[in-house]
């Protein structure tokens, strides 16, 4: 139950914005340098990471750092978000390819892809497993993710067959959790009318935010509850309709008030789910944002020789 919004500024800014909805995750800011080292706990391979990373990962992983979203020292951005029941992992391993559990891809990512032209040359080379036959028994972890850069570029991942991961173009700039995202593009066409993709797409764009023609007239209110594709809707309508924020302060405030829409509270009548943190990343600045579900107030984190 997470929601996940890139947001852009006139000032060529960029903020990848995002509701944590797992109310078992440990979370708090992290800073892992270049050169990391951690072994995979599906065959105990190592792997060195290249690249420094900044963000919110879980304070109690074991044996290695957990992140769950964040940005490396080039700001390519990356978040794992829960996929219900869409998921396919390989039980057996191919000898040429790093076999890794779900949760350790955004680690992976980050620390090894410079941006998201690198992640789709190098994301061939990951097969996601099973615990079938791993030398650590991790779990079942139904998991997609989704990234960005400061070219504007965002993707979404999703693990398919024997555990490879499909690589596919995201215009919209929302991911929620199921069902697969073709399908919430068609159900969001109840909402508006899109523009062409060229359009979308265009480096002249008044507003890059916005994909719709702009014209609402006749299209129902969008949905309230906590559903996926209620939230993937709301959250598209109403980032649809925000100002252009000027520069990254602003953006921060328009996005923050856009996941407002989307933060899910405590509830006695409902799951133990809800919204522990909602964070945001820039990538121009490589600013970390994080807000914990009991602070009122937006912590702000940087590399060190930012």
């Amino acid at each position: 139950m997470c929601t996940s919004i890139q947001m852009k500024s006139a000032d060529g800014g960029l903020l990848f914005a995002r509701t944590m909805d797992w109310h078992t995750y440990n979370a708090g800011a992290l800073l892992l340098p270049q050169k990391y080292s951690w072994t995979s706990v599906y065959s105990g391979q190592k792997v060195t990471n290249l690249y420094a990373i900044l963000g919110v990962g879980n304070l109690a992983a074991r044996p290695h750092a957990d992140i769950s979203d964040g940005v490396n020292e080039h700001g390519l951005a990356v978040q794992k978000l829960t996929f219900s029941n869409q998921s396919e992992y390989a039980d057996h391993a191919q000898p040429s390819k790093i076999q890794l559990a779900a949760f350790e891809l955004v680690l992976w990512l980050l620390g090894n892809c410079r941006s998201v032209a690198d992640i789709r040359q190098k994301i061939s080379q990951v097969q996601l497993m099973t615990d079938q036959f791993s030398a650590f028994k991790f779990g079942r972890n139904d998991l997609h993710f989704s990234a960005t850069d400061p070219t504007g570029q965002m993707i979404n991942i999703e693990p398919c067959k024997q555990g490879e991961l499909l690589v596919s173009d995201n215009p919209i700039g929302v991911v929620t959790n199921a069902p697969k995202f073709d399908r919430e593009i068609e159900k969001l066409s109840t909402y508006m009318d899109f523009k062409p993709l060229t359009e979308i797409t265009s480096a002249n764009s008044l507003n890059p935010n916005q994909v719709s023609t702009g014209n609402f007239n006749g299209k129902p209110v969008f949905p309230g509850g906590f559903t996926p594709t209620s939230r993937f809707i709301r959250a598209s309508v109403l980032k649809e309709r925000a100002i252009f924020p000027e520069n990254e302060h602003e953006n921060v405030i328009e996005t923050w008030h856009i996941l407002n829409s989307v933060t899910v509270p405590k509830s006695s009548g409902r799951s133990g789910t809800y919204t522990i943190y909602r964070s945001a990343v820039e990538v121009n600045s490589r600013k970390l944002y994080l807000q914990t579900y009991n602070d009122f107030s937006i912590q702000v984190y940087q590399f060190p020789d930012a």
